[in-house]
């Protein structure tokens, strides 16, 4: 069987167990609705993907509290500022309050439940095996999210490699409290 082959078949085994568990983990977490976002993380531990809207009402969230004063104060500066070159002094503070406020907002909220995922009831969670952020990676995950996430989405539709994933928190904590924690071998 060729690399690719052998990579595939652990994958549909997946799936087919996921598909399997979905109807006995139904009542737990709220339903059939809820159960068809049943996923695995690399190590086999189960959880609850959040839905499209809520990752990205959460996403519009943090962009907007990041992104939005980044650009207030670059457009207050360019209007108000008595400088010959205020285009240049506001192209300067946008850029580098667009990099520096997204690390900054990443490291105060590196459980992974910045305002966002707070409101929308989802976490930011390593794919690996579900855990934190971590404040060394956090920063760096707020910027991507805040900055880069139009193409995050549509690297995710695409099916291309996660690093992050985010859960729906509520519906993964009722799922563990009804003893699924692990996929089924």
């Amino acid at each position: 069987m060729s690399a690719v082959g052998e990579a595939a078949a652990p994958v549909r085994d997946v799936r087919a167990r996921l598909a399997d568990m979905r109807e006995t983990v139904a009542p737990a977490v709220g339903g059939a609705d809820v159960a068809k976002r049943l996923r695995a993380f690399e190590d086999g531990t189960l959880y609850i993907d959040s839905t499209i809207g809520a990752a990205f009402a959460a996403w519009l969230i943090d962009a907007v509290l990041v992104n939005g004063p980044a650009i207030a104060l670059a457009v207050l500066y360019g209007t108000r500022s008595t400088d010959p070159d205020a285009g240049a002094g506001a192209g300067v503070i946008a850029i580098a309050l667009l990099i520096v406020l997204p690390l900054c907002y990443g490291w105060a909220y590196r459980n992974g439940r910045a305002l966002g995922g707070l409101l929308t009831a989802t976490r930011l969670v390593r794919m690996k095996d579900g855990s934190r952020i971590g404040l060394a990676k956090a920063g760096w995950a707020m910027l991507i999210r805040t900055l880069l996430m139009p193409f995050a989405f549509w690297a995710a539709l695409d099916g291309l490699s996660q690093v992050r994933v985010s859960i729906d928190d509520p519906a993964t904590q009722r799922l563990r409290a009804a003893g699924f924690d692990r996929l089924r071998p």
